[in-house]
């Protein structure tokens, strides 16, 4: 305790009023194969969107139905962990996205005190022309137009820049005073470029000097008869991926753009792939049944001027991300490299983009190495790619050799560029089945990865409830079962496999006799539900046998949502199907009898005549008769020490006596209160004092609270007794 000393007035606050808080009982862990989205990781999902956006379409996996069982799941509660699993054989989808240098014509020699007048034509990465009308640009002498008298390249610069758009397809980038570049905004090898020249000091004296070229508007007809000195250098150069190319160093006064070899390899590429594996990502467009049907993933390059292009990423269709990007730094101090802009790194907590990754490499066939040394100005050179050099073929005839790195502009070419290659992982790659060794270590996984089934133990993730709809196989079966019995945090749900055809196969199955199973299941931690039911799938279009698990886990939501969880998931109230049409077999009583009696443990599902579809029982695979072989009083237990724990938790460290014994009994006696009021318990007793903390558990640092307490349990058989009398002893009736 504080010491007060002085005179005064002093406040403490403590805080006594511990309560137990509010618990989500619904929440459902469901595991399968998917096309997309993270493998091994259980991902919460709140709506049907969200499953379908993050995992893709059920229908573009193979193998179980996890996606379409989440999918009927999130109908009836708004919180499921999806994990999915994916074998060695899964890959991730890529894209090559190519790196180019852009046409540019290198105009020197210019004088400050001449005219310049320049026509530019420029056609697109594809061949395209993206000026059908010429560029016209009138350059006065810089020493007329500002008192500093900047250079002749400069003023060209200005004129250019300032006349054009951020989407213009010509630029103009100053090399020195009296020498500057032209340069065409898209990159690649089949992107053009074409300068016309004329300037004051033209000997054919069609520019007179002091000629006011703002009245100039066309030189429409006049290019032929420029092909002579005019005192000036033009040179030409194109890049990247190039068999050969011309440059021009000699006094034409005009230059044509280059056509380059079609069958030119590429010169270098930022390759993107895929953060998560999946043949979701490969770019489809087809014509389904129920209509047009676009998947996967594109990348869209559209130039700008200069060093910029804005790159879009497209997912079915639509646009997804969008950022400005370019291969040196930008001007503003801002790097726009793409490896700032998208992930290079498959670190989740530090990614960029949603959905992929970023890496240079000389080719799409050359792939996790970063080749490229980035330039760090627009006009530097690219560096260390380690490609095959083109050919530099001077005014002489000579060649030299020249890597592609070795020319400036370097610039993403403008394409749309479609994924491939990605695999899903699952039972359609090489036709696996769930007893694969593969599939078997996917589902699984292990604690130390915390992947597989483990994933439901991480610390964020809390589950009341977990199947894998479709899967029977044993191991994967018996994994899940040991998890829930060791965490003791859900129930897992399962049923045999379809196609069982008959009760005496079903209990065969579970009592570990039938082929596919060798041992019994037996945990108060399991339930088993059969025959499989038939509903129509949204996703293909046809009537489809389901998985029961899938519909015994719905109607405990509904159970969660309408009642409490420890009522139980079954009858007319609270385990009716809607939604299937059908179920497997339709079961006799005899047939119920032998599958919910007599040590056995799959709970039927019953098709009634007039009464529908319906869940018809509630037992847990536990073959021990006590009160945790029913589902609504194991699940009242986990609910219960989910409680426990999460309101005590704050007073480990706490002082071992018994005004902590006190704060506890009175933390945990509202709480069972509620639930005895909510017909979850018929009577309790918490008892936390001197005779459950002896001496001895004391001394070993222990606090023990015992809570004693009656589980309600549901009333599954219903018996009428009917007694006649005889009209002389009227109702006085036998005791029993």
């Amino acid at each position: 305790m504080p010491s007060y000393v002085s005179p005064g007035v002093y406040v403490i606050e403590k805080d006594w009023s511990d309560y137990t808080p509010s618990l989500n009982s619904t929440t459902v862990g469901v595991m399968g194969f998917a096309s997309q989205g993270p493998v091994g990781k259980a991902t919460l999902c709140t709506t049907q969107e969200q499953l379908i956006n993050t995992f893709g379409r059920p229908d573009d996996a193979e193998g179980g139905l996890g996606l379409v069982g989440g999918y009927q799941i999130l109908e009836r509660t708004n919180a499921l962990y999806y994990t999915r699993a994916a074998t060695v054989s899964a890959n991730v989808a890529d894209a090559p996205n190519l790196v180019g240098n852009c046409p540019h014509v290198n105009v020197n020699e210019m004088d400050a005190d001449a005219y310049y007048f320049f026509m530019v034509s420029v056609s697109d990465s594809g061949g395209v022309t993206q000026t059908p009308d010429p560029l016209l640009f009138n350059c006065s002498p810089a020493s007329a137009t500002s008192a500093t008298t900047p250079g002749a390249a400069a003023k060209v610069q200005e004129v250019v820049n300032q006349s054009t758009t951020p989407e213009s397809p010509v630029s103009f980038v100053v090399a020195s005073d009296s020498a500057g570049n032209f340069v065409g905004s898209y990159a690649g090898k089949d992107a053009m470029l074409h300068v016309t020249m004329w300037s004051s000091t033209d000997s054919f004296g069609i520019i007179p000097a002091g000629t006011d070229l703002d009245t100039i508007t066309s030189y429409s007809g006049q290019n032929a008869a420029f092909s002579s000195n005019v005192g000036n250098t033009i040179a030409m150069s194109c890049g990247f991926g190039l068999d050969s190319y011309t440059v021009l160093n000699s006094s034409n006064c005009m230059a044509s753009a280059l056509t380059l070899s079609a069958d030119a390899p590429d010169g270098g590429c930022y390759h993107v792939r895929t953060l998560y594996p999946g043949a979701g990502y490969n770019y489809s467009s087809t014509f389904a049944t129920y209509g047009p049907k676009v998947t996967g993933l594109q990348t869209v390059t559209t130039a700008r001027q200069g060093a910029d292009s804005v790159w879009n990423l497209l997912k079915a269709g639509g646009s997804e991300e969008s950022v400005v990007v370019n291969l040196t730094d930008n001007t503003s101090g801002t790097s726009l490299n793409p490896e700032d802009e998208i992930n290079n790194t498959s670190d989740e907590s530090n990614k960029t983009s949603e959905y992929i990754i970023g890496e240079f490499a000389v080719d799409n066939s050359t792939l996790d190495s970063v080749l490229w040394t980035l330039p760090t100005a627009w006009g530097d050179t690219m560096t260390g790619n380690g490609a095959t050099s083109g050919t530099w073929i001077g005014n002489d005839g000579t060649a030299s050799a020249l890597a592609f790195a070795d020319v400036p502009y370097a610039k993403l070419v403008n394409n749309i560029v479609n994924f491939t290659d990605g695999v899903n992982g699952d039972l359609g790659d090489g036709s696996k089945s769930w007893s694969d060794a593969e599939v078997k270590a996917a589902v699984i996984g292990n604690g130390v990865a915390m992947n597989g089934i483990y994933s439901y133990l991480a610390e964020d993730v809390d589950i009341s409830m977990l199947a894998i709809p479709g899967c029977t196989e044993q191991n994967i079966v018996n994994g899940a079962v040991t998890l829930a019995e060791t965490s003791q945090e859900f129930l897992y749900v399962t049923n045999p496999p379809l196609g069982i055809s008959s009760p005496q196969n079903a209990i065969a199955w579970s009592n570990g006799t039938a082929e596919g199973r060798t041992a019994a299941l037996n945990s108060s931690y399991a339930c088993v539900y059969w025959p499989w039911v038939k509903l129509f799938n949204t996703f293909t279009q046809v009537d489809e046998y389901m998985s029961p698990d899938i519909f015994a886990i719905r109607q405990m939501c509904f159970t969660d949502a309408t009642f409490d969880a420890w009522v139980a998931p079954a009858g007319l109230t609270r385990g009716r199907l809607t939604k299937p049409v059908d179920v497997e077999m339709v079961l006799t009583q005899g047939d119920r009898d032998a599958l919910y009696g007599a040590g056995n443990c799959i709970n039927p599902i019953q098709k009634f005549l007039t009464d529908g579809i319906v869940i018809w029982g509630q037992r847990t695979t536990q073959r021990t008769p006590t009160s945790l072989d029913r589902i609504n009083v194991r699940r009242l237990m986990i609910i219960i020490r989910k409680m426990l724990l999460a309101s005590t938790r704050q007073f480990v460290f706490e002082p071992n006596d018994a005004a902590t014994w006190k704060r506890i009994t009175n933390a945990v006696e509202p709480m069972m209160a509620d639930i005895k009021s909510r017909r979850g318990v018929t009577d309790f007793k918490v008892i936390c004092d001197s005779t459950t903390n002896t001496p001895i558990r004391i001394d070993r640092s222990e606090l023990w609270c015992k809570v004693i307490l009656q589980p309600v349990k549901a009333a599954e058989v219903i018996v009428f007794e009917l007694n006649l009398t005889s009209a002389t002893l009227g109702l006085n009736l036998p005791t029993a």
